[in-house]
């Protein structure tokens, strides 16, 4: 599992390394604000979810959280490392972590 600085991911972004943004917020949170171009699968109903989204094992995925300090980013990598999948990671800091790096989100609050 990687660990993924907000600047690191910018730029990668702005190189368009292929990859796939799983946003872990609930819907609702999602919706107000989230990285331009992330999907969400709410870590509460993870589990479940990311078989239907997530087909490829060798996609590379970064998952991130509201907060860091509530670890889903890296649960949810966790969780796909052990059903195989190769080239996951988590935003350090979480979309705070982002947004404090002054990156701009999408969604009801953009910045």
């Amino acid at each position: 599992m990687m660990d993924v600085t907000p600047q690191r991911l910018k730029e990668e972004l702005d190189k368009g390394t292929a990859f796939l943004l799983v946003d872990l917020q609930e819907t609702e949170k999602y919706q107000h604000a989230h990285i331009p171009g992330a999907v969400n699968i709410p870590m509460a109903s993870f589990a479940e979810q990311y078989p239907a989204v997530l087909k490829d094992k060798a996609m590379s995925i970064v998952a991130y959280g509201e907060y860091d300090d509530l670890h889903k980013g890296s649960d949810a990598a966790k969780v796909l490392e052990d059903a195989g999948y190769t080239r996951v990671g988590h935003i350090v800091g979480g979309l705070h972590g982002w947004q404090e790096a002054g990156y701009r989100v999408e969604g009801g609050w953009e910045s």
